[in-house]
């Protein structure tokens, strides 16, 4: 096994000469992998030095055992590079050098790798979603006790009408009494509710998507990472802050819709509202037009002018993107019945 140990010394240093000699960059994904295989090399001479000083006749030849996988994906990568061979001959010899290092963390460690490389990365998106679906379960318990906490902190402001009295005579041109609207414990207990809703909403709108485009995330790239079981484990909670974004948009008034209450069937507004976080947490590139749209309407800091009044945000006079009246932009200020 002596000769594999010194071949692959050979070969090495080869492939340095060359990669000097040459005047033209190597491709980014053979580097990677060449940089890798010459880390398991070393590792691979460290484990066989460190047998022969111990005298640990089974480990030593274990170790060299691995030199030639490493010299056929060495070999791999010349010429026409095969850099899928030679990703998988790696991957076994860090396997196996791995558990000659350490064998009580590799039993452990080793497994999590084995499930990298041979798990496809639709698979690993599916477990992602099933490992966070406990939290995701738990995460419109957790809203709505934040929401019950925070109704204590607005019970000042939860009353129906507030009515101020005054002392003017009936004759004064003054009216006697002034009613200031606030917001209701039913307004505060609907919105509550539909918010929740939303963010449900968007989160299963995600879910759907992962499961009906689960064919899309076959990328070999990705093989090696843990990246597909973070975006299978986080895409359901961007859905769900996106349901609750479009709910706080639409509620707002920033953007010019409106979903009309039909006195008939007073639920529409509850399934629209339900269909939009849908559709926005299902569909990345309708979530991405809405939050443009948001931005372009956003009012900009513009220096006062002195000759006019300043126009009241959400108040009807301003309802377009560059601070233009609604009418010049083609849009109706009291917005779009849905």
């Amino acid at each position: 096994m002596e000769d594999y140990i010194q071949r692959l010394d050979a070969l090495i240093n080869n492939i340095q000469e060359n990669v000097l000699a040459t005047n033209s960059a190597l491709d980014a994904k053979v580097q990677e992998e060449l940089a890798k295989l010459l880390s398991v090399s070393r590792r691979v001479k460290g484990v066989v030095s460190a047998a022969r000083i111990k005298n640990q006749k089974i480990k030593q030849s274990y170790a060299e055992a691995i030199a030639p996988n490493l010299e056929t994906a060495f070999y791999a990568l010349q010429g026409t590079p095969n850099t899928i061979l030679a990703k998988r001959l790696r991957r076994d010899a860090e396997i196996e050098v791995r558990r000659l290092e350490n064998p009580v963390a590799a039993f452990f460690v080793n497994r999590i790798y084995f499930f990298l490389y041979a798990t496809p990365t639709p698979t690993k998106v599916i477990v992602g979603l099933f490992l966070a679906l406990p939290i995701h379960l738990a995460a419109p318990i957790i809203l709505a006790n934040m929401l019950a906490a925070a109704h204590g902190y607005l019970n000042p402001i939860l009353a129906e009408e507030a009515s101020e009295a005054t002392a003017t005579p009936p004759s004064s041109n003054q009216p006697s009494i002034s009613v200031r609207t606030k917001l209701s414990q039913y307004e505060f207990n609907e919105a509550s509710a539909l918010l929740i809703l939303s963010a449900m909403a968007g989160a299963t709108g995600s879910v759907v998507s992962i499961l009906t485009r689960i064919n899309e995330y076959r990328n070999e790239e990705y093989r090696d990472t843990m990246l597909p079981v973070f975006i299978g484990a986080f895409k359901p909670a961007i859905g769900g802050f996106f349901g609750i974004f479009i709910f706080a948009l639409v509620s707002s008034t920033l953007l010019p819709i409106s979903i009309s209450i039909n006195e008939t069937k007073p639920a529409s507004k509850w399934f629209t509202f339900l269909a939009i976080a849908f559709v926005v947490g299902f569909s990345e590139r309708f979530a991405n037009d809405i939050v443009s749209q948001a931005e372009r309407i956003m009012p900009r800091e513009v220096a006062p002018d002195r000759s006019d009044p300043p126009a009241q945000l959400g108040s009807g006079a301003i309802a377009a993107t560059d601070g233009k009246p609604a009418e010049q932009n083609g849009a109706d200020s009291s917005g779009t019945g849905i």
